[in-house]
């Protein structure tokens, strides 16, 4: 009788610590979306310049198409909510993203790639806080960060292996036919895992979860003291969190060569791919807290060493160890707001902090631009570390927050 309890006893527990279907189903359609964007991302600029678009305009289209779908990502996710479905949404982005892809073919415009990449983070700003509420309420509250983390290293080997594809397609093309044609054939080919990726959301189930949030905090709703500080130190870590493209921006400057900077991103993707799932589940072990405190202060001592990189050798250093950063924030980001809103709020909470990220990130890339050629790369990076610090600062204080909410109650 002991010995079938302590059986049945192993067997819950070994299930309770199951990714599951939709975690793994939902993480392969992220791997092959992404390698299907990553195909085609990288090479924008290329291609607007292979028709004769002037730089300028790059800017243009991705500061409209971000900052624009971004402030759609809190509708989608209140939708999602008060609907009380995942599953639709979740459909509904990977499908627009997937139906928009095989117009690169045909675009003769800058503002016909303005609209198709419209289109595509219109369908990410859909699917992606339905998505990561679908997540967190599929697994064991124990497994949260695990969960996230698989995800993310999903996500990233999707990143690395479609600049690698797209390569290769094009040295291919390259002696056959222009520049222009071997980039639209590209494009078209890319459509493939894009569909791929809508096979798999079939496997994904709605779920409602039967867990409790864990302290009472949680219960006054979305627009809690704690949950609206982990935003505004979010909107401030973001200033200090430009765009990745200035890191290449730096890597030239000491001396790496344009032939090895695809190098140089597959060595941050896949630290990425290595850590994200590791640091997932060592917040399960030892709490999101103490992660997400130390990921801020982390940044802001990689950005700082940034500053004070001379040599490449720091880079293909600095790029790694950069890698770990996104390791230690892009899931337990997302399983900290699975611990501290409750299940029917979660796609508001995801889609408010995806906005928040998207509207910031614009003015972020901005000011580092400026100061950058105000003044020199060093100051420009110091100045993201020292974001990163405020934005650590704010998360204290909503700990703390939060902590005499607990006293009071």
């Amino acid at each position: 009788m002991l010995f079938q309890k302590r059986k049945e006893s192993r067997v819950q527990n070994k299930e309770k610590h199951k990714l599951g279907r939709n975690v793994i189903s939902l993480g392969m359609v992220s791997l092959f979306t992404d390698l299907s964007s990553q195909m085609v991302y990288p090479l924008i600029p290329s291609f607007l310049s292979a028709m004769g678009v002037p730089p300028s305009y790059l800017g243009v289209i991705e500061g409209v198409a971000e900052s624009t779908a971004s402030l759609l990502r809190t509708v989608f996710g209140r939708l999602s909510d008060k609907l009380k479905k995942r599953k639709i949404f979740i459909l509904f982005g990977y499908g627009l993203s997937a139906i928009s892809r095989p117009f690169f073919y045909i675009a003769s415009s800058w503002f016909t790639v303005l609209t198709i990449r419209f289109a595509d983070r219109v369908g990410k700003a859909a699917r992606t806080p339905a998505r990561d509420a679908l997540i967190s309420a599929s697994i064991h509250p124990s497994i949260k960060g695990k969960a996230f983390g698989f995800h993310r290293a999903m996500d990233r080997i999707g990143a690395i292996l479609g600049p690698l594809l797209a390569m290769l397609i094009l040295n291919l093309l390259s002696d056959s036919i222009t520049e222009l044609k071997a980039l639209r054939i590209t494009f078209l080919i890319s459509v493939i895992p894009a569909f791929i990726a809508l096979f798999f959301i079939r496997f994904a189930q709605e779920v409602r979860s039967e867990t409790t949030i864990q302290s009472s905090i949680h219960k006054s709703g979305i627009l809690s003291t704690p949950f609206i500080l982990f935003l505004i130190a979010n909107a401030f870590f973001t200033l200090g969190n430009s765009s990745n493209a200035f890191l290449i921006l730096k890597a030239q400057e000491v001396g790496i060569t344009t032939a090895f900077v695809p190098a140089l991103w597959i060595v941050y993707n896949t630290v990425c791919t290595i850590s994200s799932p590791i640091l997932g589940s060592l917040s399960d072990k030892i709490g999101r807290k103490p992660i997400i405190g130390f990921s801020f202060i982390y940044y802001a001592f990689i950005y700082i060493l940034f500053g004070f990189a001379s040599k490449t050798w720091m880079m293909w250093v600095l790029f790694a160890a950069y890698g770990i950063f996104y390791g230690l924030s892009e899931g337990v980001f997302r399983a900290y707001i699975a611990d501290i809103v409750e299940e029917e709020n979660r796609a508001t909470a995801y889609g408010l902090l995806n906005t928040i990220i998207g509207v910031f990130l614009l003015p972020a890339s901005v000011l580092m631009g400026v100061v950058w050629t105000k003044f020199n790369s060093q100051i420009a990076f110091f100045m993201g570390a020292g974001f990163g610090i405020i934005g650590f600062l704010t998360y204290l204080v909503s700990l703390l927050t939060a902590h005499n909410i607990r006293k009071s109650e």
